[in-house]
């Protein structure tokens, strides 16, 4: 459906099966393309989950990912759930892991 959305020429919208990321060089343009999509996901009849929203932002969390101003770094979180895991104790476990 993105397909055919109107192109903003300094916007990047990245989409991972249902969530979008929206980014550019300032926050005027993030905004505004940020509300057209918004509408136009709503003229379609999809809606959008205010929990997950997170309106123009400099640091969004994204698929377990902080990201800043062209930077990315494991959320704190996701990180402390790979420390909590037992080690694995075969190859079939280490495997099972990656």
């Amino acid at each position: 459906i993105l397909q055919i959305f109107p192109k903003f020429p300094r916007i990047r919208i990245t989409q991972y099966v249902d969530d979008l990321l929206i980014s550019g060089e300032t926050e005027v343009e993030v905004r505004e393309a940020t509300i057209t999509l918004l509408n136009f996901l709503g003229d379609k009849g999809l809606r959008v989950s205010k929990k997950k929203l997170q309106f123009v932002e400099s640091e969004v969390k994204y698929l377990g990912h902080l990201i800043r101003k062209g930077s990315q770094k494991l959320n704190p979180e996701r990180i402390a759930g790979i420390l909590s895991l037992p080690p694995p104790s075969s190859k079939k476990e280490v495997r099972k892991f990656l």
